[in-house]
Order: C-alpha cells, then sequence, then structure tokens
C-alpha cells in the first residue's frame, strides 16, 4: 500500500503555476477530496471519495502550435470510496416468527477503489488554467465478508474523461475545481447482491418497488476539489 500511494502520489498536471502566470512544471502532485453519484443502474448510493495522483508534463507537446503556454502530460491517479448499496434494488429477504413473517431490504457497505492512467492537456486563462483529462485504468470492488459471509471481489476496465480549472495560490500550490465522469465496463450488478445467504422471499413480490433497469456500463460522476503541489516551484 505505501508503494501504491508513493507511485500513484496526487492530482492535476492541469493548472501547475508559478507567480502571476500559471506556467506548466514537469512534475505535479495532488490530493483529492469530493463527492461520487453512481448511475442508478449501479444500485448503489453516493459516497464522499478521497483520491491521489501524480502527473508528468511530456517534452513533446501536440497543443503549442495552437495554444502558447499549454501543456500535455501523463499520470496516474487511484481513488477509494466507501458506497452502501441500495437494499430495495434486490430481492427482500422473508424471516418468519410463528404467524407473522418480517421482510427486510438487505444493504452492505463495499470498498471501491479506481485506479489507472491518465492524459492531461491545459491552456493558461490569465492567472488559471482550464485542462481536460482522460484516461482508463480498473475498478475493483471488495465486498463486506460479513455480509455475504465469504472474501469476495470485483475487478473490471473502466474509462474517465473530465476536466477543471486551477488556480495558482503560490508558485507551489495550486486549487482546482474538477468533474470526472467514469464508466465502469463489463459491470454485474448481482455481484453486489448481499441476499445470496438468506432466505428470499418468493411469496411477496410486490413488497418493493421494480428494481431499475440494469446495465453492463453505468457512467458515474465525480466532483472534486484538488489540492496541487509542484516539487520545486519558484
Amino acid at each position: 500500500m505505501r508503494r501504491l500511494i508513493a507511485l500513484v502520489g496526487a492530482l492535476l498536471l492541469g493548472g501547475a503555476s508559478a507567480g502571476a502566470q500559471v506556467q506548466a512544471k514537469m512534475f505535479d502532485l495532488g490530493v483529492q477530496f469530493g463527492q461520487q453519484t453512481f448511475d442508478k443502474a449501479t444500485a448503489l448510493e453516493s459516497t464522499p471519495f478521497v483520491g491521489l495522483s501524480a502527473n508528468y508534463e511530456l517534452p513533446w507537446n501536440p497543443l503549442k502550435l495552437a495554444a502558447k503556454n499549454s501543456s500535455f502530460g501523463i499520470g496516474l491517479a487511484v481513488d477509494v470510496s466507501r458506497p452502501v448499496t441500495d437494499g430495495t434494488q434486490f430481492p427482500v429477504v422473508a424471516f418468519d416468527f410463528g404467524d407473522t413473517t418480517f421482510l427486510y431490504a438487505v444493504s452492505q457497505r463495499i470498498t471501491l477503489v479506481q485506479a489507472g492512467l491518465q492524459a492531461v492537456a491545459g491552456v493558461p486563462i490569465g492567472k488559471g488554467r482550464v485542462y481536460g483529462l482522460v484516461g482508463t485504468g480498473v475498478y475493483a470492488m471488495f465486498m463486506d465478508a460479513r455480509a455475504e459471509r465469504h472474501n469476495h471481489k470485483v475487478t473490471q476496465p473502466m474509462a474517465t474523461v473530465g476536466g477543471g480549472f486551477n488556480y495558482a495560490i503560490t508558485s507551489s500550490i495550486g486549487l482546482s475545481a474538477q468533474a470526472r465522469a467514469v464508466r465502469f465496463t463489463q459491470f454485474d450488478r448481482s455481484e453486489l447482491d448481499p441476499t445470496v445467504g438468506y432466505i428470499q422471499d418468493r411469496r411477496i413480490r410486490d413488497a418493493l418497488p421494480a428494481p431499475n433497469p440494469t446495465s453492463k456500463t453505468p457512467t458515474n460522476l465525480q466532483y472534486a476539489i484538488v489540492f496541487q503541489y509542484i516539487p520545486g516551484g519558484k
């Protein structure tokens, strides 16, 4: 885990800046805090997340002819969250006590890790920098072993696209507002069903509203504030 944190570092190539003018640097680190809103097809509730990233500006910049002081780089990014599943999207479970039957919607809290490579391009606007990013990687869902009664995790590919605006506080520290869309692939909502080990109710099928339609490629949204550090900024 320490190696992963050291490697991933933190976020945002978009707004590396110096002094009154925002100037791109060769390397920057950052940390982000934000909110992730999930597609209803995932059966996951919205949740806060934290993330880290590290970006390196490439000497070769395809944007420099079109935009002065533009930047282009690649990096690594990872974020972690602990969303709760929406129990109403899965079969209810039944417990009989004498002549009374109790129906329960069962939820579980999972650990979600999203990590991957990203390309980041930015252009200066006044004292700030507007940037866009696109990337690919994997998402890993670690289920609650107490809810599922065994260790269970799922890892699948994902893609991401987004952007934001960075403002230089000092030559070494920046602050950004960022938004991303994260698309899961090969997503199977049944993997999140914690009711397998219980007695699912088959008698009262209309106890809950019909679940939302499923999707193998749900798209989730992230909104974050990013604190950026530029080593060696003067």
